[in-house]
């Protein structure tokens, strides 16, 4: 028995690590194995989620009082993950591991209704590409002008800077873009958890003491739901994220265990980083500051850096803004680019049956037409939130609780993946964030 004993316990550890017991498919080790790929992935979503709309959540999520602040915590976590994990499931199932998102869409739904689902694809994200390019040269000139005490350069110079190195990134390979995102995204993370944690001797306990009405709380939440959703929204990166996998292992089943992985740690680190920060920001700030900075349409960082004998904010501020912004942009980029390659790839098959064009030439072509745009958007400084508004926020409730949901019921290889509960939750979220959409124009 004394030989024995020990034969039978590894035995039982080596059943216990089967991966074919825990899905339809089984899995090497390697294959489970984290990797660096895998650690530029996380940080590319952590990156394009952490954007304008975490500096300005704290605003429009702690208005209301703590109850409704707290409800959104709550939401926060089931949303997050599920929707951006079954649209990037759904993208997985693409019958061509090289198809790009708008030929999957229209292999699923058939090609009148890809046109229109494409059409808000494009709607929810390049406004949002030429806010960033706007919002990104502003920066840079205020913090030369301001912080460095420079003369005021020529915006067209600036603007045409910014663009032709931002664009320039993409020329380069996968592993280089997964690179610098875990260079940015990693010293984002920490200066954002470092502010939270130096607003902790500021925190106002009565502000948990404020009394919230049912009426007021349940309109505080619908309000600020589409700015929760822009706060975590990475779904530009998710069709790039799960093409990148299936052309590297042709297993659905294991590239889906692989990217669910993926999201589950970039959805906590998102989740801990937004809602430390904004919990941390809401108890610092007075009602009144936060009332202020509603009507004034500032972020959180422009408040507290306007704080008298404030100087550590009003130098770092900038910082953080160009940083978030930058990691933001690179991420919505990915998916602005994939768009316009298949947009462009329909119309001359469309216009012109038969021709065959090479995909190296359209993406050379989307890129120039990208990169055109950011940079008259830059130079003319347009105010794009009234775009953003009217129109960004419904489409990106439409692409992110909506179509995954509908793909998977629609794909047959996605079948053992339905889960009613969880679905009829993104379907609820997703109307309830265009309630608020609603609400918010009639108010």
């Amino acid at each position: 028995m004394s030989y024995t004993l020990p034969v039978f316990v590894d035995r039982c550890r080596e059943l216990m690590s089967d991966q074919s017991l825990e899905s339809p498919v089984g899995e090497p080790d390697a294959q489970l194995r984290w990797t660096t790929k895998d650690t530029g992935w996380m940080f590319s979503h952590v990156g394009t989620g952490i954007g304008a709309g975490l500096l300005y959540l704290p605003i429009n999520a702690g208005i209301g009082g703590f109850w409704p602040l707290l409800l959104m915590a709550l939401v926060s976590g089931p949303m997050v993950y599920f929707t951006h994990r079954t649209l990037t499931r759904f993208c997985l199932a693409s019958r061509h591991p090289g198809n790009d998102f708008s030929t999957h869409v229209e292999d699923t739904f058939g090609s009148s209704v890809a046109k229109w689902l494409m059409l808000v694809c494009f709607l929810s994200m390049f406004p949002v590409l030429l806010l960033y390019t706007i919002g990104i040269s502003n920066v840079t000139i205020s913090f030369l002008v301001n912080q460095l005490n420079w003369a005021e350069p020529s915006r067209p110079l600036v603007v045409l800077l910014l663009v032709a190195v931002m664009v320039g990134v993409f020329l380069g390979t996968e592993q280089r873009l997964l690179n610098l995102f875990r260079r940015m995204v990693l010293p984002l993370t920490i200066v954002l958890l470092g502010i939270a944690l130096y607003l902790i001797p500021q925190w106002r306990i009565d502000y948990l003491m404020q009394p919230v009405s049912v009426q007021k709380g349940a309109e505080t939440f619908l309000l600020a739901l589409p700015v929760l959703v822009f706060s975590f929204y990475h779904a530009p990166v998710c069709s790039t994220f799960a093409r990148s996998y299936r052309q590297e292992n042709p297993d659905l089943h294991a590239c889906i265990r692989k990217t669910d992985s993926i999201h589950r740690r970039s959805a906590m680190i998102l989740l801990i980083i937004t809602l430390f920060f904004v919990f941390s920001c809401v108890m610092a700030l007075t009602p009144e500051q936060l009332a202020q900075a509603k009507a004034d349409n500032l972020p959180t960082l422009s408040i507290l850096a306007n704080q008298p004998g404030n100087r550590f904010f009003s130098t770092i501020t900038p910082m953080i803004a160009f940083v978030a912004i930058m990691t933001s942009f690179f991420g919505f980029f990915l998916g602005v680019i994939e768009l316009m390659n298949g947009l462009l790839s329909q119309g001359v098959r469309s216009f012109r049956p038969g021709k065959v064009v090479s995909a190296g030439h359209v993406h050379r072509i989307s890129l120039f037409i990208i990169a055109l745009s950011c940079c008259v958007a830059g130079v003319g400084n347009w105010s794009v939130l009234g775009i953003m508004e009217a129109i960004v926020a419904p489409m990106m409730a439409v692409i992110i609780f909506f179509l995954p949901i509908a793909g998977l019921y629609r794909v047959t290889k996605l079948q053992q993946y339905r889960k009613p509960v969880q679905d009829v939750f993104a379907l609820v979220v997703g109307a309830m964030v265009i309630a608020g959409f609603v609400i918010s124009q009639l108010l």
